[in-house]
């Protein structure tokens, strides 16, 4: 039987600008990492804008458990700015992504590892995903178990914070986009890039995850980020030759953030009902 330390090493990476008063979800989000069955991982943190006593947590929390290793995040204001730091720290093959507000549960990182050691043809991994709204349970979130790109016309297949790459497809990609109009859609871009290169993606079935909706009545997604991921689904759109056959779903972005918030509340519920 293998020692946890004979298994690779995983690195899961977080990038953080925790704002909110309450330090329970930071606490439960890096918990749920540090108490996996997987026990040969290290929690890479890059963080950056976050109040006084969010980085004396982490501070604390590092010097607590060696597994975490904080990254200066002096001047990566952005997330992408803050990943790439992280990315540039890992040691080993496998690299897992993770939010600070999300729960990871204690098989995921075991379970991933397995299912990419069983599927050498798959670059990285997502899954399924419970869904919480202010501390309640708020339904499924369903994504497809092969998707192609033609799932990316609409949403993104892909929940970000569960997945897991294998290190060599990122490296080729050269990591996250750091241009601006990648800002609230990093993950979008990457992925379409690392479909470019050839790399596919899967989604595992079972909920290994606990995903945070933002509270209802909350500011929707405002719209320099619609126009962002207006800019980068027309990048990325054109790089792979789709337009101009997909230009309904370039410009979806701000269309839908030109509904009535009542409506885009509405569609919402009713898209998290029918995942129930």
């Amino acid at each position: 039987m293998s020692t946890p330390f004979e298994l690779p090493l995983v690195s899961v990476i977080m990038g953080v600008r925790y704002q909110r008063e309450d330090l329970f979800l930071l606490n439960r989000a890096i918990t749920s990492i540090l108490n996996q069955t997987y026990q040969n991982l290290e929690l890479l943190i890059c963080e950056n804008g976050s109040t006084e006593a969010a980085r004396i947590y982490l501070e604390r929390f590092a010097e607590e458990d060696h597994r975490i290793r904080l990254i200066d995040g002096k001047g990566a204001d952005s997330f992408a700015e803050k990943l790439n730091r992280c990315l540039r720290m890992v040691r080993d093959k496998w690299i897992a992504r993770m939010d600070d507000d999300d729960v990871s549960a204690p098989q995921r990182i075991a379970m991933q590892v397995e299912y990419l050691r069983e599927h050498p043809q798959v670059a990285f991994v997502g899954c399924v995903a419970r869904l919480e709204r202010e501390g309640r349970p708020a339904g499924w979130r369903q994504l497809p178990e092969r998707p192609t790109v033609e799932d990316f016309y609409f949403v993104q297949p892909f929940l970000h914070p569960t997945l897991m790459f294998r290190k060599e497809a990122l490296e080729k990609v050269g990591g996250y986009s750091e241009e601006n109009r990648c800002v609230g859609c990093e993950d979008y871009d990457l992925l379409l890039r690392l479909y470019e290169a050839g790399f596919r993606g899967e989604n595992m079935q079972e909920p290994f995850f606990t995903y945070l909706l933002p509270p209802l009545g909350s500011r929707k997604r405002n719209m320099v980020l619609r126009w962002n991921e207006v800019k980068t689904r027309w990048v990325r759109f054109k790089s792979l030759g789709l337009l101009p056959s997909v230009l309904p779903y370039v410009v979806k972005p701000v269309a839908v953030g030109l509904l009535p918030q009542r409506i885009l509340e509405r569609l919402k519920e009713r898209r998290h009902e029918n995942d129930e």
